[in-house]
């Protein structure tokens, strides 16, 4: 099991990851690399110098890109240079980017879900054509027997009446 967001490999690891909290001067971290409020830089660890308070020169960016919604959608878009990747329309302005293993609850602006493997780009048909697609298929109604409903219901006079039918037919014998 991963211990950082960064080490998740496999679809697997990614739903069974759960990022820690910490909360360091009334700001809440969630804990996706580990380095999150130790003063260290949250993207390597590295010592901070200067100004710098959270990360090292040029990690912000990869940092942000791999976990917060709105970079790493940002950065979806550009990576399939606004194509579709199922039709191919150039739609850079209105492409919607779509979780491949689904968040299932949990929180879209910091977490591991945005973590570019998990990210792919559709225009919006082709994305309700996957949302159709996974949803679980509706399966048929099964036909109820009157018999086991009418029991349900408490009309047990067909059970007295089968029970005195029987009864009859012993008795004439």
């Amino acid at each position: 099991m991963p211990e950082t967001a960064l080490e998740i490999t496999t679809a697997a690891e990614l739903e069974r990851f759960l990022p820690g909290k910490v909360v360091i001067a009334n700001t809440t971290y969630t804990l996706l690399t580990g380095y999150e409020g130790s003063g260290s830089c949250h993207w390597c660890g590295g010592e901070l110098k200067g100004y710098l308070r959270r990360y090292c020169y040029g990690h912000m960016k990869l940092y942000y890109r791999h976990f917060l919604w709105t970079d790493a959608r940002k950065w979806c878009i550009k990576r399939q240079d606004g194509l579709c990747a199922n039709c191919g329309t150039r739609l850079s302005y209105s492409l919607e980017v779509h979780h491949i293993i689904p968040l299932n609850g949990s929180e879209r602006i910091w977490t591991a879900y945005n973590l570019p493997f998990n990210l792919i780009g559709f225009c919006h048909d082709c994305h309700q054509e996957v949302h159709a697609a996974m949803k679980p298929p509706k399966l048929p109604k099964p036909i109820p027997d009157p018999w086991e409903e009418a029991m349900a219901a408490g009309q047990g006079l067909f059970a007295f009446t089968e029970e005195k039918f029987h009864a009859s037919l012993a008795v004439q014998q």
